[in-house]
């Protein structure tokens, strides 16, 4: 290879070398540009503020950096041609012992041979620079050091930008997303976390007020801070916000948080942070123009309330009863020409000056909402009000009633006085009780039994007697009634509904109408009332949508009724097939009361259909009446099978025999009486269900009090130490406040959602307790939105009231574990009594084999029920002794005594057993066995009776 060749690869190598190093800075400078890029991108964005415009621009913005970094450092760099000789000047001024040897050298070896001086001395000239380039090139002299300091560079922004995005403030990642991840505008909007404020820069009369919102955006936190300083003082003074909106069941929040300052009177500084985010500083200017200092209130009730006038100082806030008339009474830092409430709906209302020249506006309150006073000042420019006044309209709410006597469904004869006894609590004050009752579905009648003038009435007692005896009643009609209440408002609130059902004056004990003798099977046990049960609960079903129809939804009522209306359509069909059966079997023509029987059960079904119908046009009101008549001949029918089950156990007693068509009659009796057993069985499991899940909820609901409470008592507590600091560190300088109302209404809209659950549970389980603490909540409620207004000794007054019903709702649950151990007793008390009619049956087994046979047929099947109902008992008796260890721990003792006399004495295993037992005194076992166990079983029952 000649001299000048490898002169040229020699450069061609050094070239190389430096494009390399280019490449490097190039890499670098994009490193540096890129985080330049996200720099002026998070300023412009925080100037700007979030939305689809700053977006867009923050992106053109950034990308442009970023593109001319690269064109700039990397791409024109690259591809720049060089000559030669240009870069043999570039080698010789980094390399000094070249001598310019290398530029000599370069022109010689690239000018054509025929023009060369001498082509021997370009040839040593050639040899002697490469030998010098040799070592430059080797060692990478030139690029070397420039490489390395490029590649520190990129390596500590590389580095730095990683800690940043890692252990930084959030929005600088969000920024980082926002552009590199290729969403559209409107997915990148919804990326960064930011803090947006209102007013944000404004001019505020002097003295004036202003409220400040703060907007999380695209994410929630706990809490939020106001941070303001006057440009007299250096030190940011910092006051919590108060959430706008509240939480939601979720316990999430809108991300809107409120505060209020009072008092501008210099130009102020402030800003919003949240969970590390903070908002732009912004500016409040200060005019010299007519401003609200404050206002005073004077409200005046309705008359019906009985209660005086209120004037309350240095407030705005409003919380009030419907139909108060309030005064706004603002103090205005100058004299205005005229000035109005304006509010967030509706036309404003003007000021009116009084003799003293003191302007003031009245409204009436109507609805919740909003209002702000604006003023106009006397050279005629427009000041609009800087702080949203809250109107909060606490709803007169309707009277509670319940009826305390005989305060269920009873059972009455003919003949007999019933008194009925009704309370009625109001907020306001009760005028009116007025007793309504229907007779089998007919027509409503009603009858006052209490009026009164009287304004502080708010709780009050009334009674009733109904003289049955001037009705003309028959056993197996039905009383439907209720107590309707009145407030002077003119607000009605009605009682749930009871039944009358008027029973026999005593058993009806007659003679069989077939001849022969009595004959077989064991009539026996008191029948269950499922029909009758299933429909009396449709009826208050009923009766409870259409009273409270004006509190639910639209949604809620249609839900309800098509309930109803499947619940209707289940008992029918349940009655047609016992109507089917009854006809199946031919009984009618041979037993007269069979016959009026499904003469009841055919008038029931049809008066069911109807109800049915008018329930799915969605006509709940209409309903009733069929509703009514329907249960009117289910309880005739149901008095009608309990003559025909004493005919059979009085013909029992009477030798044996054959049965013939009375056989039949039999048969049937026991039919009805296992339909209707199996009907009670379901029925008595929904509702220790629903008893159960009453109870749970009952217990949240007090978890969720006593956390109620705890808040009230924080929120009172954090009010004073709030204002005491404020007015220790500002005097009469600017001061914060307001935020700790919206505080006070989250906590009386979720002390009214408790109310109404309550209310509703009192309902359900008839509690006393449950409605007194209903009450105390709504009272609650009402307090904690007067304290919103202002009112310190309101917040004291709910905190008060949340206590009271919290020990009414820890009452209750005590009452409802005594309750329930008195119905797990009478529980174990018929268990027993069924258990000695089965041994009863055992001992009066007939003698002849088929009648024996059927007998013990009836036998085995009660035998089966009973044992499924002790498993139950079990269980129930488990349940409610783990439920009330902890406030009742001598009741759970008791409890789990009971509990352990079923286990030790395996008496559901006993009672499968004793079913064989019987089977085989019809295979020719021992009848002295049976017996005796069946008596060991009745003792062993009595001792869990006696134990509960």
């Amino acid at each position: 290879m000649t001299a000048d060749v490898q002169l040229l690869a020699a450069l061609h190598q050094l070239r190389r070398q430096w494009r390399q190093r280019q490449l490097v800075e190039g890499i670098a400078a994009i490193v540096l540009g890129v985080v330049i890029a996200v720099a002026v991108g998070w300023l412009l964005f925080r100037v700007m503020g979030p939305g689809e415009t700053t977006v867009s621009t923050v992106r053109i913005a950034a990308w442009t950096i970023m593109l001319a970094t690269v064109g700039r450092f990397l791409v024109y760099p690259l591809l720049r041609r060089t000559s030669d000789e240009r870069f043999a000047l570039y080698v010789e001024e980094r390399a000094p012992e070249l001598r310019q040897s290398l530029i000599s050298a370069v022109h010689e070896v690239t000018r054509p041979a025929e023009e060369r001086a001498s082509s021997s001395l370009t040839a040593r000239l050639a040899a002697q620079v490469v030998s010098t380039l040799a070592p430059i090139q080797r060692e990478r002299r030139l690029e070397r050091k420039p490489s390395q300091r490029a590649l520190q560079t990129m390596g500590v922004v590389g580095a730095a930008s990683a800690l940043l995005l890692v252990f930084g403030p959030s929005s600088v990642r969000d920024m980082a997303k926002l552009l590199f991840v290729p969403w559209t505008t409107a997915e990148a909007a919804s990326v960064v976390r930011a803090v947006t404020v209102e007013p944000g820069n404004a001019t505020v009369p002097r003295g004036g007020a202003l409220d400040v919102r703060a907007a999380l955006i695209n994410f929630d936190a706990d809490g939020a801070e106001l941070f303001f300083r006057a440009d007299s003082s250096t030190e940011w003074i910092r006051l919590p916000m108060q959430r706008e909106g509240g939480l939601d069941s979720l316990g999430q929040g809108d991300g809107a948080f409120m505060s209020r300052m009072f008092d501008v009177t210099s130009p102020t500084e402030y800003y919003v942070e949240s969970d590390g985010v903070r908002s732009p500083v912004y500016t409040l200017k200060v005019s010299d123009l007519p401003a609200v200092r404050s206002i005073t209130l004077e409200l005046t009730y309705p008359a019906y309330t009985g209660l005086p006038p209120e004037r309350i100082e240095s407030s705005g806030d409003v919380a009030a009863v419907v139909g108060t008339r309030v005064r706004v009474i603002p103090e205005i830092t100058r004299e205005v020409r005229s000035g109005a409430l304006r509010f967030d709906e509706g036309d404003p209302i003007p000021f009116v000056a009084d003799s003293a020249g003191a302007w003031s506006g009245s409204f009436r309150v109507t609805k919740t909402g909003f209002y702000r006073v604006d003023v106009v000042s006397q050279d005629g420019r427009d000041v609009p009000g800087g702080v949203q006044y809250a109107v909060d309209a606490i709803p007169d709410r309707a009277p509670t009633v319940r009826i305390e006597e005989p305060g269920r469904d009873t059972k009455v004869t003919s003949l007999e006085e019933v008194t009925i006894s009704a309370k009625a609590d109001d907020d306001f004050g009760v005028t009116s009780m007025e007793l309504r009752y229907r007779m089998n579905g007919g027509d409503e009648q009603r009858v006052s039994i209490m009026k009164t003038a009287r304004r502080d009435a708010d709780a009050i007692s009334a009674a009733h007697t109904l003289f049955l005896e001037e009705q003309t009643l028959e056993p197996g009609d039905l009383i439907a009634y209720n107590v309707v209440a009145r407030d002077g408002a003119g607000n009605e609130g009605t009682s749930d509904v009871y039944f009358l059902e008027v029973r026999p004056f005593s058993r009806n004990y007659r003679q069989a109408e077939q001849g022969g003798g009595g004959g077989g099977g064991g009539g026996g046990g008191e029948s269950a009332d499922g029909f009758v049960s299933r429909q009396r609960e449709i009826v208050a079903g009923t009766f409870n949508w259409q009273r409270d129809s004006a509190t639910r939804t639209a949604r809620q009522r249609s839900t309800d009724l098509t309930t109803l209306t499947i619940a209707q359509g289940r008992v029918r069909a349940d009655v047609n097939t016992l109507i089917g059966q009854l006809h199946a079997r031919g009984v009618s023509a041979s037993d007269q009361t069979f016959a009026k029987i499904q003469v009841e059960l055919t008038a029931a079904s049809a008066a069911m259909k109807e109800a049915e119908e008018t329930l799915g046009r969605g006509r709940g009101g209409a309903a009733l009446p069929p509703e009514q008549k329907a249960l009117q001949h289910a309880q005739r029918a149901q008095a009608l099978y309990r003559d025909v089950q004493v005919q059979m156990g009085q013909q029992q007693g009477g030798g044996g025999g054959g049965g013939g068509g009375q056989s039949s009659a039999e048969d049937l009796a026991d039919l009805f009486e296992l339909q209707t057993d199996k009907l009670r069985n379901q029925y008595e499991a929904v509702q220790q269900s629903s008893q159960q899940a009453a109870q749970q909820e009952v217990d949240e609901t007090l978890e969720r009090l006593k956390q109620l409470a705890s808040r009230q008592q924080q929120e009172n507590e954090r009010l004073q130490r709030m204002q005491q600091e404020l007015s220790d560190r500002l005097g009469q300088q600017a001061s914060g406040g307001g935020g700790g109302g919206q505080q006070q209404r989250e906590m009386a809209r979720q002390a009214e959602e408790e109310a109404r659950r309550l209310e509703r549970l009192s309902r359900e389980q008839n509690s006393p307790e449950l409605a007194d603490a209903a009450r105390r909540m709504q009272q609650a409620a009402d307090a904690m939105r007067r304290a919103a207004s202002g009112s310190s000794a309101q917040g004291s007054a709910a905190l008060e009231e949340l206590n009271r019903a919290t020990r009414e709702l820890e009452q209750s649950r005590s009452n409802g574990v005594n309750d329930g151990i008195k119905q797990l007793a009478d529980k174990a008390r018929e268990l027993k009594d069924r258990q000695q009619q089965v041994a009863q049956g055992v001992r009066e087994l007939p003698g002849t084999p088929q009648e024996r046979t059927e007998q013990i047929r009836r036998l085995d099947e009660r035998k089966q029920t009973l044992a499924s109902d002790i498993a139950r008992l079990e269980a129930d008796t488990d349940r409610l002794a783990r439920e009330s260890r902890r406030e009742q721990p001598g009741a759970a003792r008791s409890l789990s005594g009971a509990s352990e006399e079923l286990r030790s004495t395996r008496l559901r295993d006993r009672v499968e057993f004793s079913r064989g037992v019987i089977r085989d005194v019809d295979r020719g076992g021992s009848r002295e066995y049976a017996n005796a166990f069946e008596e060991q079983i009745s003792e062993a029952l009595g001792a869990v009776s006696d134990k509960l």
